[in-house]
């Protein structure tokens, strides 16, 4: 094969990305729809229009209420009004007292709407099966083939409140407090203005005398309710105050709880500090009393006693006798034992002794006795400061039950107080109203209906048709994965724009006319778009190597290659020498388009040898272009075209010919065009505007680019120039042929 058309590592591009501009896309979205989105709005708004016409009118009449809380200023009395958070639930529940379903049946009986005309709807049609209104028609539809629906939104509690009249009335009564004031409007609705403001009107007046009536009866049955519990109190207070009295003569306690406490108290408090003293006493006296009791008989041992040597009795006997003793030991050794003097002073001697130990006797027997009393005495007072413990004891029982039996005295008489108060104060106030209501404005007949709001709902109609409208279109746009714009081509295709043609009229649609489209209508815009793209190819020129040979490529059939081939070499020939060659040799259509025989000689048959390039190039008689039909068809055209004598053809025509143009199947179905794309000079990319889908284009110039294809630019065909311009490079369509 060839060198030209030899095999290469393919070369991967990264995938080209779409420009993110949203906005703009959104825009040229809806401009190009703006038609049809104008033509909706429109249908919208005469919908609306006819609503209007049909709708039956709906006239409100309304009633204005005052409802406030009056103090009442005779007594003062705590916890009888509202506090502010009280008052407002006071005023909730007037507005559903205003909406009540027995308010409106006096309503209805009163004005015995049940006979009115407006309401005949409610009554046994034929055979006693109730009218259905539309609304009620409707809901039955739902509820047959929306059920889901019809359960969710509880639409059975809808139709079951307008299967009567009273539910019929219900709706058509509003009640709307006023914010921030007491006053509170009541309307209603009705196809007849004087019905409305009737039915208004005899809705607050129904409520006022329910109102009044209902405020009359209050005091009187407040004070029966007192009376009641002024009785029963009275009886519980008298029973605790005679269980009281019984307990206090039982138990003899008339001072109970204050004097005779008080006594026995005191008398446990002197008993316990001489109880102490004793104990003291006692405990003083306890070390020598036993040492008392340990001398026992002999008195000499009393002598070592301090407590008995510190009586004054018994140091002056000492004293006495120290002294005697002192007195007979200086006499016995110059006097002898019968001496006068000697026995004086033994006499005196012996008479104080005796002195001193009868007085250590008498003080021993003292302590003695004194220690015996502090232990009789601390015996004694226990066992009174026992006593008087469990006199307290005692008293401290009583006195709690005592306590308790009050406590119930105490609390019925404060119960008793109270409701004797409140009963005084009920009578007192019994004829004052605990709230005031009266009627500000009257309702009348209004002059106009309130429904339909003619302009509300047309303009609604026209905005809501509007949104429809550009969210139909915005949700087409964005399921459309069509090429649409040039600029869209150009980032898929990774390549410039080289020009954007336009959608021909159908007269001019058929191939053979289109294909020669530059040459019959030469001022067309369609021809200046070809000439655009012949100037695109020329530019091409301008780095140094001339674009001889060029391939024009589509994704899919029917994307307009043929027709783009085709006049692309006819503006080409007007300066140079030109051969265009019908490269897709499965479906040929340039021997069709030009009227050439299809069965004559061709490419094909040049390449197989069976003709010569001589032979097989037809001059179109009236241009200066020559054509090269595909030739007979072959089972495997991919084998003539990978052939090293296409590579030779390529060559030869390349001498004789200024420029080459190759109409090439399509790149997606066959892969006939990429075999010979990289011997190429130049590959023109088309797709369809608002037929080629965008993926399709992408991998299209993929393909090419993998096989070393010099893809210069792209083509955007059959433009719809109605729809503002595909892209900056279709603008002048807006303007039509210029010069």
């Amino acid at each position: 094969m060839n060198s030209a058309v030899s095999s290469t590592p393919r070369r991967t591009s990264p995938p080209p990305q779409l420009p993110a501009n949203i906005a703009g896309e959104t825009f040229s979205v809806l401009w190009r729809a703006r038609w049809p989105i104008l033509a909706l709005t429109i249908v919208a708004a005469l919908a609306g229009v006819a609503y209007c016409l049909w709708a039956t009118p709906t006239y409100r009449a309304t009633a204005s209420l005052l409802i406030e809380p009056k103090e009442a200023n005779v007594v003062e009395i705590d916890k009888v009004y509202e506090t502010q958070g009280i008052v407002r639930e006071y005023h909730r529940t007037q507005y559903e007292l205003l909406h009540s379903s027995e308010l409106l049946t006096h309503v209805i009986e009163d004005l015995d709407l049940a006979n009115d005309p407006a309401y005949a709807d409610f009554k046994s049609g034929p055979g006693g099966t109730p009218k259905l209104h539309l609304r009620d028609r409707i809901l039955q539809r739902v509820q047959a083939f929306v059920p889901q629906l019809y359960d969710l939104l509880n639409l059975s509690a809808l139709r079951a409140r307008r299967d009567t009249l009273l539910g019929q009335v219900l709706e058509d009564t509003k009640v709307d407090p006023v914010p921030n004031t007491y006053l509170v409007k009541v309307s209603f609705e009705s196809d007849r203005a004087d019905l409305s403001a009737r039915v208004a009107n005899a809705i607050v007046e129904t409520y006022m005398q329910r109102e009044r009536a209902a405020r009359t009866g209050v005091g009187h049955e407040a004070a029966d309710m007192l009376v009641q519990r002024v009785d029963e109190t009275r009886k519980a207070l008298q029973a605790s105050e005679q269980a009281l009295q019984k307990f206090l003569e039982q138990q003899d306690l008339v001072t109970v709880g204050g004097g005779s406490r008080q006594l026995v108290e005191d008398d446990l408090t002197q008993l316990t500090s001489r109880l102490r003293e004793a104990q003291q006493q006692k405990n003083q006296l306890a070390n020598v009393y036993n040492r008392i009791r340990a001398a026992g008989s002999h008195v000499e041992a009393l002598q070592d006693i301090p407590q008995i040597q510190e009586d004054p009795l018994v140091r002056d006997t000492k004293s006495a006798y120290l002294a005697a003793r002192e007195a007979l030991d200086q006499l016995g050794p110059r006097y002898g034992a019968q001496h006068p003097i000697r026995i004086a002073a033994q006499a005196r001697y012996d008479a104080a002794r005796r002195a001193y130990f009868t007085q250590l006797q008498i003080r021993a027997d003292g302590i003695r006795s004194n220690y015996e009393l502090a232990a009789k005495t601390e015996a004694e007072l226990s066992a009174a400061v026992n006593h008087s413990t469990s006199r307290i004891q005692n008293l401290d029982r009583k006195d709690y039950d005592l306590k308790v039996l009050q406590r119930d005295v105490d609390s019925n008489r404060e119960l008793y107080d109270t409701f004797l108060k409140r009963y005084k104060e009920t009578q007192a106030t019994a004829d004052l109203e605990l709230g005031s209501a009266r009627i500000i404005d009257r309702a009348t007949p209004p002059l106009s209906p309130t429904w339909p709001r003619s302009n509300l709902i047309v303009i609604g109609s026209a905005v809501l048709g509007l949104f429809v409208g550009c969210g139909l279109f915005l949700l087409l746009g964005i399921l459309d994965d069509s090429v649409t714009t040039s600029e869209q081509m150009e980032a898929l295709t990774g390549a410039p724009i080289l020009c954007a043609l336009p959608r021909v009229a159908k007269r001019l649609a058929r191939a053979d006319k289109l294909a020669r489209l530059e040459v019959d209508d030469p001022k067309s815009i369609f021809a200046e778009g070809i000439r655009t793209l012949r100037t695109s190819v020329l530019l091409h020129d301008r780095k140094g190597k001339p674009i001889r040979k060029i391939m024009v490529c589509s994704s899919v059939p029917e994307e307009g290659k043929t027709s783009v081939a085709s006049n692309l070499a006819l503006v080409l020939a007007e300066r140079e020498r030109v051969l265009l060659i019908d490269a897709d040799l499965r479906k040929p259509r340039l021997a069709s388009i030009f009227k050439l025989p299809a069965d004559g000689p061709g490419l094909t048959q040049v390449l197989t040898g069976e003709a010569t390039i001589e032979q097989a190039v037809v001059p179109l008689e009236d241009q200066q272009l020559d054509v090269m039909i595909a030739g007979t068809r072959r089972d495997n055209p991919q084998i003539l075209l990978a052939s090293e004598a296409f590579g030779e053809l390529l060559n030869t025509l390349s001498a004789h010919y200024d420029r080459i143009v190759f109409d090439t199947s399509p790149c997606q179905l066959v892969s006939d065009a990429l075999l010979f794309a990289r011997a190429m000079d130049a590959a023109i990319v088309l797709a369809r505007c608002d037929s080629t889908p965008r993926k399709i284009v992408a991998s299209t110039t993929r393909l090419l680019r993998q096989a070393d294809a010099p893809v210069i630019g792209c083509v955007l065909n059959r433009v719809d120039r109605r729809r503002g311009g595909a892209s900056e490079g279709g603008y002048y369509y807006r303007y039509g042929y210029y010069g």
